[in-house]
């Protein structure tokens, strides 16, 4: 039996991955951001064993640093951590304003690294343990009106593909998944979208993406294929670094490696119907 963290329960990825660990036989800490989300998802998992919800936002060091030691009074070291936490907004990175850019970064790649800092010792005292970052096909792909959600992604595999090495002789491992297109809460927010400036030259490709995302509501994978592959990731003895996760990564990650950059332009531009925008043409109806 493992002792595992996994951030950003609330919901998705988190939720699923902490019940099918726990149904495995793990002890597993789903922490949320907030104290009423934690003891939400207290009541939803009631009566099933292996599952301790904690508050833990990974935005703030002293939250992460009182998870530890709420974990470490408990269970001792960590064997296992999920960095799943993570937020995005639908924007041009020219009307996104700094606080907006600013906060996708500090969840999704400075709250990753802040938990992560605080597992290492530990791992590295009982000279094992197992890293997994929860990333996303955007870090491959950086689509429009999602820059600095890909942005983040792109951060977090390059930082973990650095502390592979870094860490590999102190029986540490490190793996990175890239989750496609799957049906959890996070389509539904960007389909909602965010408040565009009507004077922004980019409100009309930003509606288009909208309504697009709106359409493909509900045609996403099942998102219990990302919290198998993680369940798998933490039980293997050797696990992988990279992990494409779903049909759509798959695909596309296969299809970018026979591609040279004019064509990767012309591919990038076909996944999302914006061949229009790039050629000054009007919002197709």
């Amino acid at each position: 039996m493992a002792t595992i963290l996994i951030t950003g329960c609330g919901s998705g990825f988190g939720k699923l991955s902490a019940v099918e660990l726990a149904r495995r036989g793990h002890r597993v800490f789903a922490s949320c951001r907030t104290l009423a989300a934690a003891d939400q998802l207290g009541a939803e998992t009631a009566g099933r064993d292996g599952i301790v919800p904690l508050a833990l936002d990974v935005t703030d060091q002293a939250s992460v640093d009182a998870a530890m030691r709420r974990i470490g009074d408990a269970a001792g070291a960590i064997d296992v951590l999920v960095n799943n936490a993570g937020i995005a907004r639908l924007g041009a990175l020219e009307d996104l304003d700094a606080d907006a850019l600013r906060g996708v970064m500090e969840t999704n790649f400075f709250g990753a690294l802040r938990v992560t800092r605080a597992v290492l010792a530990g791992m590295r005292t009982q000279g094992e343990g197992r890293i997994i970052m929860v990333s996303s096909l955007s870090a491959l792909v950086g689509l429009p009106g999602e820059g600095i959600y890909a942005a983040s992604k792109a951060a977090l595999e390059a930082a973990a593909e650095s502390l592979r090495y870094e860490v590999d002789r102190f029986g540490i491992h490190v793996s990175v998944v890239e989750p496609g297109a799957f049906d959890t809460a996070m389509p539904a927010k960007l389909a909602a979208g965010d408040a565009v400036p009507a004077a922004s030259p980019y409100r009309p490709l930003l509606s288009y993406l909208t309504a697009r995302a709106q359409r493909q509501l509900g045609t996403g994978d099942d998102p219990q294929r990302v919290a198998t592959l993680i369940a798998d990731i933490a039980e293997t003895d050797e696990p992988g670094f990279r992990y494409a996760a779903g049909r759509q990564a798959e695909q596309v990650v296969q299809r970018l490696r026979a591609l040279d950059e004019s064509a990767r332009a012309d591919f990038i531009r076909g996944v999302n119907d914006t061949q229009w925008w790039s050629a000054g043409a009007d919002r197709p109806e």
